[in-house]
């Protein structure tokens, strides 16, 4: 197992195609008919699986990419200088340009957490009778009662933080007792999923491939994806006039955020809306719609193919492939087996050869260095 520009690269086209394609099925509602929303989400899991593991596997086949390849290895591939004695080339500065922006973005976001936690952690349960009635009346499991209601002017829109201190946050100002209970609904739906521990993944992941455009596409999406997946869940035993009272609710809040000079959400958290209206527009239709899980086929089909696509994409891996050049070496294209017994190399009048068998061949510094590392001694003054 190991990573190299090529497994990276690989990782790369495997999941901005699988990103994009998962979007365009979405949007077009063919995987909703085909599965669930978490089906749905399930897929973009894989897709973050395959961003975090970069790598070529043993039982990878290497296939020759071509010449794109070629050419993409000649430019990562290029020596830019050389320091002590070690070779810099193009990869180094990006990875180094990669590790420095990641490093920097994601200490940035942590410590934005972790303040974000702790001013919430430390604030106190509400003492609205109103407000834990509703939550009981939600959470009848006792021992999945691990949550807090905290009413704060310090958020703008309801919201829900917390992996493990849970604290569903509601903005300071005048609700009905409906609105309260679709509110603390939405957001209890969201912690009881499990859902601020897959958006942690989703941002992390997002500040570690920073220069993939593709992965802001699968962050999108996976928070809307997510926002659907909670209103089904909440919608799902509803009748069609209390699905338009909880539309209305979210509606009310969206436009008391819009309303804001900017939009602000705690890091890390799940509000009740996001400031885009065709996000919005989306969850209104898919409720109105009444639209909910498919076939059972359906449910087991796309997590089965989301796995067999995770392996063909660890299955092959594209590579540059460098063709011996007849006019140079004159081998007709046939491979050339060397050792430290059979060949050397030699320098004449500043230039430098391989010895062999097949002849003498000019070889030029980069093949020099690599012959170096395998220990081939260079003869001064010619054969």
């Amino acid at each position: 197992m190991q990573i190299t520009i090529f497994s990276v690269w690989m990782t790369f086209v495997w999941c901005s195609i699988f990103i994009v394609l998962c979007y365009i099925l979405r949007k077009r509602s063919v995987l909703l008919n085909l599965s669930s929303m978490t089906g749905i989400i399930i897929l973009y899991l894989f897709c973050l699986i395959r961003l975090a593991v970069p790598v070529e596997l043993p039982w990878t086949k290497v296939v020759s990419g071509g010449s794109l390849y070629n050419f993409l290895y000649q430019i990562f591939g290029c020596e830019i200088t050389c320091v002590a004695g070690h070779e810099i080339y193009v990869y180094h500065i990006f990875v180094v340009a990669w590790g420095v922006v990641m490093a920097v973005l994601l200490t940035r976001y942590l410590i934005q957490y972790h303040r974000v936690v702790s001013y919430f952690s430390e604030m106190e349960k509400t003492e609205d009778t109103e407000l834990n009635n509703i939550l009981d009346e939600i959470c009848t499991d006792k021992e999945k009662r691990n949550i807090k209601i905290v009413q704060t002017a310090a958020v703008e829109v309801p919201c829900c933080i917390g992996i493990f201190e849970k604290r569903i946050l509601i903005p300071d100002k005048k609700y009905s007792r409906e609105e309260l209970h679709y509110i603390i609904l939405h957001e209890y739906t969201h912690l009881d999923n499990k859902d601020i521990l897959t958006i942690q993944l989703i941002n992390i992941l997002c500040i570690v491939f920073w220069w993939n455009p593709f992965v802001y596409i699968l962050k999108g999406d996976m928070y809307q994806s997510i926002e659907i997946r909670c209103d089904q869940t909440v919608t799902k035993k509803l009748k069609s006039a209390e699905r338009g009272n909880y539309l209305t609710v979210i509606l009310k809040e969206y436009k008391a955020s819009v309303q804001e000079k900017e939009f602000r959400k705690p890091a890390g958290a799940m509000p009740l809306c996001e400031d885009h209206s065709d996000h919005l527009i989306e969850r209104f239709r898919l409720v109105a719609e009444g639209k909910q899980s498919s076939s059972r086929i359906g449910r087991i089909f796309v997590p089965v193919i989301a796995v067999a696509l995770l392996v063909l994409s660890y299955s092959i891996i594209l590579q540059s492939r460098y063709e011996v050049p007849e006019s140079t070496y004159g081998l007709k294209g046939d491979s050339l087996e060397i050792n430290q017994k059979n060949a050397y190399m030699y320098e004449k009048n500043g230039e430098y050869y391989l010895h062999c068998e097949e002849g003498n061949f000019p070889i030029d510094k980069k093949t020099v260095k690599l012959l170096e590392k395998n220990e081939f001694n260079i003869r001064k003054g010619g054969r």
